[in-house]
């Protein structure tokens, strides 16, 4: 018997059948997404992760190479090249640069960046200053070194043998082999020699700024004179930017030679 109050197992209530007819009823299909606007969804997506910077695929611009001088402190401009050199009153050296839109101008070392266009400059400079000295075997001379950490020295030499090709071989002053013996070298090029200087003036004395060359380990070395005081001078190394001090003479202290002729072709 069916209970009392409910529906037997043959009926059903209308409710139930109603709950019924829905779920059998079809459900409408959701609207496909169009493909296009989900691409750009989701390109929109990455591009408000993405850190800002260039695009995919796009190539980084060349890096601008920097200028091997500059003309002012707050101004860089690629230089021509380097027509002078002489000493600065207020120390140190002045190059006459000739600038890439044609001007020139006498601009203290320090503004010159390019070691090399300096090294290239001063060579040729050197070149011209001991051109015409007149080298022969038996000549007492001064040969400018190359060997590691005597760059741009020089050292007494005397002559000893013309070779093939305008070059010499001398025999070392102050320098000895391994068994004690006076180096020697020869394939010298005519560059790397010039006469032994002139004695020292009487009474010349270095001035403060002043580029001059003192002796040291047997070698002149271009150096430029930071301070003096009484028969002391302290100096600063160019080719190291080491510190000295020396006594003040002639046999250790002397003017720089070819910057000397330098100065007066600049000048003329």
């Amino acid at each position: 018997m069916p209970k009392r109050g409910g529906p037997s197992a043959e009926e059903e209530s209308p409710s139930k059948r109603a709950k019924a007819a829905a779920s059998n009823e079809k459900k409408p299909r959701r609207p496909a997404m169009d493909v296009v606007a989900l691409a750009q969804q989701l390109k929109a997506e990455i591009q408000k992760k993405r850190r800002p910077g260039k695009e995919p695929g796009e190539e980084k611009p060349p890096k601008e190479k920097k200028p091997r001088t500059k003309k002012a402190s707050a101004e860089v401009v690629e230089v021509d090249k380097i027509l002078a050199v002489k000493a600065n009153v207020k120390g140190g050296l002045l190059y006459q640069i000739q600038w890439m839109d044609g001007t020139k101008t006498w601009e203290p070392e320090g503004n010159v960046m390019d070691d090399d266009l300096i090294d290239d400059f001063e060579a040729a400079e050197q070149a011209k200053a001991y051109s015409d000295h007149d080298i022969q075997v038996g000549s007492e001379v001064e040969v400018k070194n190359v060997t590691e950490g005597f760059e741009n020295s020089w050292t007494a030499a005397k002559v000893t043998k013309k070779d093939k090709g305008g070059k010499w071989t001398v025999e070392f002053t102050g320098f000895v082999d391994e068994e004690g013996e006076a180096e020697t070298e020869s394939g010298v090029e005519r560059e790397r020699l010039r006469l032994v200087p002139d004695e020292v003036e009487k009474g010349w004395v270095p001035i403060v700024g002043e580029m001059i060359e003192v002796n040291e380990d047997d070698c002149w070395w271009e150096a430029r004179v930071v301070e003096i005081s009484g028969k002391k001078a302290k100096l600063q190394l160019r080719v190291s930017d080491e510190f000295k001090t020396s006594t003040i003479g002639a046999k250790k202290l002397r003017p720089c030679g070819w910057l000397h002729m330098a100065g007066k072709r600049a000048k003329s």
